[in-house]
């Protein structure tokens, strides 16, 4: 294996016999995490605690990395740091005893600086608790709504009700005289970095509902065919690129969608930020009233939300004063506002929409959406009510009773290695839904049950 930053020795001395933490990452691929430890290293340097640093070791490209990590963690080695963006099938690690239990670190902590789970969002916390084992600690999340404007809506007889939860039950009725008109307003964008607002993401999630990892079963039935083919008919109907080319290299033009991905996002402080200073207060303009919807949930009652950062453990890894430290840096106030956006540096930076698991911070993003910008981002005035859309917004969130560990299911193991290569013959037209609700049930068993 060829490794850029160091020698092949330093990479077989992963995590037991190394002082310092291990992380794997490759600067082929964009991982989010390695920034944040990026600045957990310098925040050390900066505290004099040089030895509690994570060793970030670099590898040539993704494919080499990925191999890597496939054979040390199914024999027991590999880094002491995993993180969701590593493509590796998190939930059968799990099951197989691969990562580290850190109720035992947290509960066992006795300094003055403990962390304290009451301080946090328990429902998104908990998701990485299995059988009572806390498997992976959460940090920031999203929520997957879709945004539209109402006069639009109301062309196609949508609801324009703000937070209409749009399911796999109702949607059939939602869109079915959308349907009926051919191709004026585009229906989401296909781009992968559209955050899972885009058909395929849309599909995928119909899929994993139908997959239960913990009975091991799964119903990819007649009702799943017909929502599978409706699906597909929104697909062709309009899946199209983001942008439109002009015959100018330096202009474009952005498509008119039903649900728009600019004004998408999870933090209610963009959806001020992303509103044009000339569309004004204006309550009665509905040309440019926008409404938010649920993100196709799986039935009425589901509210779901996606990790957008977690951390494993290697459960052969027992530096326990290490990863707290880490830990309480990854869930403090600083970093936790940082990348919520409540800190000028990262939310003017063009980053920060995602949604912190700390409490007070999450409050702070409420706070901040009061707050009115100008252009260039700088703040002045302050709304006396909040945007209906970010209302809506605040209410999903704070219903959230559903948890993946992603946030678009183009980057779930699953997905990406089971279902993906056997859709894509079905959108090419190779093979029937019967056929391939055939082979994505031989298939996903294999996978749940090997």
């Amino acid at each position: 294996m060829t490794v850029t930053c160091c020698s092949c020795g330093e990479v077989e001395n992963t995590s037991a016999d190394s002082e310092q933490l291990t992380y794997y990452y490759t600067e082929q691929y964009m991982d989010q995490m390695v920034e944040i430890i990026k600045r957990y290293n310098r925040w050390c340097s900066s505290h004099s605690t040089e030895d509690m640093k994570i060793k970030l070791i670099e590898f040539e490209d993704y494919e080499t990395m990925s191999e890597r990590l496939n054979i040390e963690v199914m024999s027991g080695s590999g880094p002491d740091l995993f993180s969701k963006y590593m493509n590796l099938p998190f939930e059968k690690l799990i099951e197989n005893g691969a990562f580290r239990d850190l109720n035992g670190p947290i509960e066992n902590d006795t300094s003055e600086d403990k962390i304290n789970l009451d301080d946090y969002n328990q429902t998104i916390m908990d998701a990485g608790v299995y059988d009572g084992k806390r498997y992976f600690i959460p940090a920031f999340y999203r929520v997957n709504t879709l945004v539209g404007y109402e006069q639009v809506f109301e062309n196609y007889h949508m609801p324009t009700k703000q937070g209409y939860h749009l399911t796999f039950e109702n949607m059939e009725d939602v869109f079915s005289d959308y349907l009926q008109y051919p191709g004026e307003y585009y229906f989401m964008s296909d781009e992968l970095w559209s955050g899972g607002a885009n058909a395929d993401s849309v599909i995928l999630k119909l899929i994993n509902s139908r997959v239960d990892y913990e009975k091991k079963t799964t119903s990819f039935d007649d009702d799943f065919k017909d929502k599978l083919e409706f699906l597909m008919k929104l697909k062709k109907h309009s899946s199209t690129s983001l942008f439109e080319d002009t015959g100018d290299p330096e202009a474009y033009e952005v498509k008119p969608f039903l649900f728009s991905y600019f004004d998408t996002h999870s933090n209610p402080i963009w959806i001020e930020r992303s509103r044009p200073t000339s569309e004004g207060d204006d309550p009665d303009n509905s040309t440019k009233r926008k409404v938010l919807y649920s993100c196709f949930e799986k039935d009425d009652s589901t509210y779901s939300a996606g990790i957008d950062y977690a951390i494993f453990v290697n459960s052969n890894t027992k530096k326990d004063d290490k990863i707290l430290a880490f830990l309480k840096y990854l869930l403090g106030e600083h970093l936790q506002n940082l990348y919520a956006g409540t800190q000028e540096e990262y939310l003017y930076g063009g980053g920060a929409d995602c949604l912190p698991v700390r409490n007070s911070v999450y409050e702070n993003c409420i706070r901040d959406a009061y707050n009115i910008h100008d252009d260039e981002g700088k703040i002045i005035g302050r709304k006396k009510n909040l945007d209906p859309t970010i209302q809506a917004l605040i209410t999903h969130i704070e219903s959230i009773n559903s948890v993946n560990l992603y946030t678009d299911l183009y980057y779930d193991y699953y997905s990406n290695h089971v279902v993906l290569p056997i859709l894509q013959d079905y959108f090419d037209g190779k093979i029937s839904i019967d056929k391939f609700t055939a082979n994505l049930t031989t298939a996903t068993k294999i996978y749940i049950e090997e």
